[in-house]
């Protein structure tokens, strides 16, 4: 009896211990949103990437030789490769689950399963001077991502960086995101959505060989400042706004100034708030038609110049013809268009 019971007591010990195990690995796997349950390989946990700008200092050694990057969900064996030069763990906890690796001037960025991006991706590429290409490839998860500011700051070889697999809906800082990216011509977001941003101050900021923006449909009427944001995109021809909303922004300074190869604009779903600013909005631009519906009523209270050398709306260079009184279609410079919605 007492060598039974003995046994008993080694069994029960034994699945004590083992349901304390598997209860601690659940706890662990449902403790964050972000962790994964797979049915096919077990529990796995998507690694964090630090944030930008850790990523930007960790990697400093490289950035201005990287070309190519490329996000990728596996680490391959790195014992070949040396600490601060050629590898560099990214990962937020500093534990290897997130690692970076040049071979030439080919970068990767690699977590197991795919990687989650840090709530803030601030100044993560900013000055990659010699990159051309960027993809994210669907790994980088980035729906905890609250701020983008900086993320591309001159990066003056940019040429081309998959958007469209970049989810931006709870991100609220848009400041300067791509500015100063000289050598990019063409740029699609018309998949994301921004009905969270409070600020895209300079987004597209002196983008001077940029031709086209592709935007799509944008509820932005939570948008506190267009300051900048497209200003010195000299060469910019084409940005269809006609489904851009908007509605708290107080600042509209410069938004276009400097865009002397744009002609036309469609503002119709643009709502003015009664303190707005839109200093220079227009000036120096090559603007022969904007178009505005009754959202863009005659509100605006604060005295500013929006036309300033905007000849070829204004059909002069007089000051008195440059003010926010011309700001209308009735009496103004624009022309009535119905927002379609």
């Amino acid at each position: 009896m007492t060598r039974k019971k003995g046994l008993l007591f080694i069994v029960l010990l034994a699945f004590a211990f083992i349901l304390i195990h598997i209860q601690g690995a659940v706890a662990y796997f449902t403790d964050y949103d972000s962790r994964v349950i797979s049915v096919t390989s077990g529990f796995f946990a998507k690694p964090y990437l630090m944030a930008g700008e850790d990523f930007n200092r960790t990697t400093s050694p490289v950035k201005s030789s990287v070309v190519d990057v490329d996000f990728v969900d596996y680490i391959p064996d790195l014992s070949a490769y040396v600490t601060g030069e050629t590898k560099f763990d990214v990962s937020k906890e500093q534990d290897g689950t997130v690692m970076a690796w040049v071979d030439g001037t080919q970068m990767y960025i690699g977590g197991m399963h795919g990687i989650i991006a840090d709530p803030s991706c601030n100044d993560m590429f900013s000055y990659y001077t010699s990159v051309e290409d960027i993809s994210f490839g669907g790994v980088l998860d980035t729906t905890e991502t609250t701020s983008a500011r900086r993320m591309f700051l001159s990066c003056t070889s940019l040429t081309d960086v998959d958007l469209n697999n970049i989810v931006t809906d709870g991100i609220t800082n848009f400041q300067l995101m791509f500015g100063n990216c000289t050598t990019v011509k063409t740029l699609d977001i018309s998949s994301w959505n921004m009905a969270s941003a409070k600020n895209m101050y300079g987004m597209f900021l002196n983008c001077n060989h940029l031709t086209k923006v592709t935007v799509g449909t944008k509820d932005v009427r939570g948008n506190l400042t267009f300051e900048n944001m497209f200003k010195d995109c000299s060469r910019l021809n084409s940005v269809d706004l006609s489904h851009f909303q908007t509605r708290d922004a107080t600042d509209y300074d410069n938004m276009f100034s400097g865009c002397s190869y744009l002609r036309e604009l469609d503002l119709s779903g643009f709502q003015m708030n009664e303190n707005a600013t839109l200093s220079q909005m227009f000036a120096y631009s090559g603007l022969k038609t904007v178009y505005a519906s009754s959202n863009w009523s005659d509100v605006v209270k604060n005295d500013c110049v929006p036309f300033w050398y905007c000849a070829g709306l204004t059909g002069s260079t007089v000051s008195d013809e440059e003010g926010i009184d011309k700001a209308n279609y009735e009496t103004g410079y624009f022309t009535y268009k119905a927002f379609e919605g």
